[in-house]
């Protein structure tokens, strides 16, 4: 769990990276930029510790798969996250939790006896924080509900394919490195096809350190999170990443000063704390 848990900190690190440096240019560009640093460490890495590892054409289907419902997830946020309240991410968050859960208990017979509280207690904190920040003025159409329903299926799935990929021994290094290369892939084209106008070798000049710190962050938040999940399962993973929100906000608060509410202290004191049960019944 403790792989999960320093993951959620660096993907929460990468959004505040996110907001303070990268909201000039077009999200597709700056996907499609990092994921190339991303994927190109991941490689390198790859090829470095696993040179001997067979990779056959049936292991890069069933990785791919994965990769591309991570993608369709992917970009399903990105349509929506700019014009809907982030506690709509956190509820489709809680319904992937379920989809999750459901296909597990039926079939792979996975049981949850033991951690069961420390699920309850960190679902428990998250709906608190939900409430808490809820932005009721913003509206939400049939359109976006189907796209952040889209979302929350396409992580599912991609998360289950990767966990089986992952109980397989499969090597993450590979995993990351082919979901990257997809990522990238799929950035580009669209990048491609909506900014013709944007002068990429001029921004990838100007951007390039902050990218380059962005790829090597996501690349380690990557790298934890698989490691997590292979010896988890998908709902634990899942339902630790709740917290991310949280922990943003914490991040927030010491880098740029921000006042923490109480409310919000109580939501993170309670979800920390089934994070704690949690870990103490899957070490």
């Amino acid at each position: 769990m403790l792989y999960i848990l320093l993951s959620i900190l660096l993907f929460s690190f990468n959004n505040i990276l996110w907001k303070k440096n990268l909201e000039k240019l077009p999200v597709t560009f700056l996907v499609a930029y990092r994921a190339f640093f991303t994927s190109t460490i991941a490689l390198f890495l790859f090829f470095y510790f696993h040179n001997e590892t067979p990779v056959g054409y049936q292991l890069i289907i069933r990785i791919t798969s994965g990769s591309i419902f991570g993608v369709i997830g992917l970009f399903s946020m990105l349509s929506v996250i700019q014009k809907v309240s982030l506690q709509w991410l956190g509820i489709y968050n809680l319904l992937g939790i379920v989809f999750t859960s459901l296909y597990l208990c039926f079939f792979e017979k996975v049981t949850f006896t033991q951690s069961i509280f420390g699920l309850i207690l960190i679902l428990i904190g998250f709906v608190f924080f939900i409430y808490n920040n809820k932005e009721t003025h913003i509206k939400i159409n049939k359109k976006q509900h189907g796209l952040l329903l889209l979302m929350t299926v396409s992580f599912s799935i991609s998360s289950l394919i990767h966990w089986k990929n992952l109980t397989s021994d499969i090597p993450p290094l590979l995993i990351i490195s082919n979901q990257e290369i997809v990522v990238f892939i799929f950035a580009f084209i669209f990048t491609f096809f909506k900014h013709k106008t944007i002068n990429i070798s001029e921004v990838c000049k100007n951007y390039f350190l902050r990218v380059i710190l962005m790829a090597l962050i996501i690349f380690l938040a990557l790298f934890f999170s698989f490691l997590g999940l292979k010896i988890t399962n998908p709902i634990v993973s899942s339902v630790l990443f709740l917290a991310s929100p949280l922990t943003t906000i914490l991040l927030s608060t010491l880098i740029f000063r921000e006042q923490l509410t109480v409310k919000n202290g109580l939501a993170i004191f309670i979800i920390a704390s089934g994070a704690f049960i949690l870990h103490y019944y899957t070490v």
